[in-house]
């Protein structure tokens, strides 16, 4: 088998290296090296910065790229463009290379355009000059101003039918009837505003009289059954009475009725008022407000209290086993200790009460969390 050896590696990457940034250099100059190509050559007066290496289209497609642009020699006023075209294209004498706009961002191309086919001899031959023109950015992106002239007709027309109120066949009757409708409209919608500004109190302060009154009516249906009870019973004693005997006595029972009555309103709006303070005393409560709101919802607190109530139930315990442990000192004569000793408190009846009462509120506890 062949070995190649390293430095012969190295020189054939060298030789390649060395011929793609040849062909990279003669392709950004505008001729590629591995095509063969044509050259045309082209006048213009303004290049519209043109450079080299733009593309050469026909009808879209890229035929070529330019090779180079330079100052003609006889006239220092011209521009002379040289035209690498690939060799398979065939361009007529009379063809045109019209400079064109890519985009509206810039950058600039050639345009060669073929009036027609072309053969033998009426095909320009690699040298020749060909006939250059400058199209404008608008004539790149539109093409020919004349080509739009029917579209313009068009809406000239629509334009001045819209403007011609008097056109039966056009919109301006259909603009003008729109129009009246669009302000007949805002007519009645500035006159619905302000009868509903004018109305919107008094119909606000309606609603809000029923509405209490539906309400008093309601906090109030059992103390106005018992008077309308208490006003029939009255009725039908007047009625079974002698009027002629009772009437002075029927005047004072209606004057203490109506008394009752003026009483018993006042009696109401007070209660109310009672009733609100509590509701609002108890909301506070509820969310936790004051003192004794903190006292009602602080489980925290809770738990400190029911913790502290347990250490001191074991503290009354040892003092009850052990009195010495508070009351004594600790004293060694010769050595010895005098004081009895630590009695525990597990047999005591008391702690086990303690132990059973933890056991309880821990059930409580796991119960309530499921």
């Amino acid at each position: 088998m062949l070995k190649i050896r390293n430095e012969t590696k190295v020189g054939i990457l060298t030789i390649a290296a060395l011929a793609a940034a040849i062909w990279g250099y003669k392709f950004l100059k505008g001729v590629n090296i591995l095509t063969s190509s044509q050259t045309f050559y082209v006048k213009y007066e303004n290049v519209d910065q043109l450079r080299p290496s733009a593309p050469i289209f026909i009808s879209g497609l890229q035929v070529g790229m330019v090779k180079d642009i330079y100052v003609d020699e006889a006239d220092d006023k011209s521009l002379i463009v040289v035209l690498n075209v690939e060799k398979n294209v065939q361009i007529p004498k009379d063809a045109t290379a019209a400079i064109i706009g890519l985009t509206l961002m810039g950058g600039k191309a050639i345009e060669l355009v073929i009036p027609h086919p072309c053969d033998g001899e009426g095909c320009a031959e690699s040298g020749d000059y060909l006939k250059g023109e400058t199209r404008s950015i608008v004539q790149s992106l539109l093409g020919d101003p004349a080509q739009l002239d029917p579209y313009t007709e068009k809406i000239k027309a629509v334009f001045d039918s819209i403007a011609n109120p008097n056109d039966p066949d056009g919109l301006g009757p259909s603009m003008r009837a729109l129009e009246t409708s669009l302000i007949n409209i805002a007519q009645a919608t500035t006159k619905l505003n302000r009868l509903m500004d004018a109305s919107a109190g008094n119909l606000s302060a309606t609603v809000g009289n029923a509405a209490e009154i539906t309400k008093n009516l309601r906090n109030s249906n059992q103390e106005i059954s018992e008077v309308l009870a208490n006003l029939s019973a009255v009725s039908a004693q007047l009625k079974n009475a002698n009027l002629d005997a009772t009437a002075k006595s029927a005047t004072v029972a209606i004057d203490s009725v109506i008394a009752a009555v003026s009483s018993l309103r006042n009696t109401l709006k007070a209660t109310e008022k009672t009733i609100q303070k509590v509701d609002t005393l108890a909301q506070h409560l509820s969310d936790g407000q004051g003192s004794i709101g903190k006292l009602l919802t602080d489980e925290e607190l809770y738990t400190n209290l029911a913790r502290t109530t347990r250490h001191l139930a074991l503290l009354e315990q040892d003092i009850r086993l052990n009195p010495k442990r508070y009351t004594t000192l600790k004293l060694k004569v010769f050595g010895k200790n005098k004081t009895k000793g630590y009695v525990s408190p597990i047999e005591d009846p008391a702690y086990q009460l303690l132990i059973d009462s933890l056991e309880r509120d821990y059930n409580q506890k796991v119960m309530g969390k499921q």
